[in-house]
């Protein structure tokens, strides 16, 4: 029992200084935070008519690759680190759009603005990927101003799987045969990836304006979006946002992916790409 309360003081011992150091560039006057929360799914093929054009990717092996981690969910719920049991609200959604479209995203984020101007930019990814590579990928950039201004990123691929090759005998080969295939004579291992490829991708950029605690829809042919943000306590979401850096840092040292990240910029993002749609509720 005493290497518990050991472990305990340790752990007090380290976050005070953690959660104090985050807190003091912040200015309780001007700043504001919110809970920020983003769930995004692939519209069935039936249900639009409209004609989308994916393009090339030019080359598949330069996009990035993550570890398949089929303990991590895309529910985003409360993990057991949170100041108290946090109620995803999304989730009621994700419960009724699964059976009819794929849920790809369903991300919330701690976002605290030091004052007006301010950006905030996320990155996320799904978890559902083909060899690797993630299905869906993409960033959102929020920039806190009269309403709070969001522009979303979206990049959606589409797999192409490696041809399939057969034996001197004409039967096919297995999945031991495909690994073999992938070396040359010398024993090294070729260029020739293992498993399907990204080989078209779809850019679609959404912005949109709006002010908390009001449900977006975002519409698009092929990437629905629901987007919501409640306002949060600052005091209460310096502790949170502190706690999420230490569940990250712990998972750094298990070696589970983390690819979220946050970066905070003042000025208004400038950023343009592909396919852009304005959406103002």
């Amino acid at each position: 029992m005493k290497r518990y309360y050991i472990l305990l003081l340790a752990l007090i011992s380290l976050s005070t200084p953690l959660f104090a150091a985050g807190s003091n560039d912040i200015d309780p006057d001007t700043a504001r935070a919110y809970q920020a929360y983003l769930l995004t799914f692939i519209w069935p093929s039936y249900a639009s008519s409209e004609q989308i054009t994916y393009q090339k990717v030019k080359d598949p092996s330069a996009l990035p690759q993550y570890p398949v981690d089929n303990t991590n969910t895309a529910d985003n719920s409360s993990k057991g680190a949170d100041i108290e049991p946090l109620y995803v609200p999304f989730d009621d959604f994700k419960n009724k759009i699964a059976p009819h479209a794929p849920v790809l995203i369903n991300e919330r984020w701690i976002l605290i603005f030091d004052k007006r101007g301010d950006v905030i930019h996320e990155s996320f990814h799904s978890d559902a990927n083909t060899n690797g590579y993630p299905e869906l990928t993409g960033t959102i950039s929020v920039r806190y101003a009269h309403y709070l201004e969001t522009d979303i990123k979206y990049h959606h691929y589409l797999f192409t799987p490696l041809p399939e090759t057969t034996s001197p005998e004409g039967t096919s080969n297995d999945s031991t045969d495909l690994q073999s295939s992938n070396q040359d004579s010398s024993g090294q291992a070729s260029d020739q990836p293992l498993g399907p490829m990204p080989t078209q991708v779809l850019n679609v950029e959404l912005k949109n304006k709006t002010a908390s605690k009001k449900l977006n829809y975002l519409d698009h042919p092929i990437i629905g979006t629901l987007l919501y943000f409640e306002p949060m306590k600052l005091d209460d979401a310096i502790q949170q946002r502190d706690l999420d850096r230490l569940k990250s840092q712990s998972s750094d040292t298990t070696g589970t992916d983390t690819t979220t990240g946050t970066d905070t910029t003042t000025g208004t993002n400038s950023a343009t790409g592909t396919n852009s749609t304005t959406s103002t509720p």
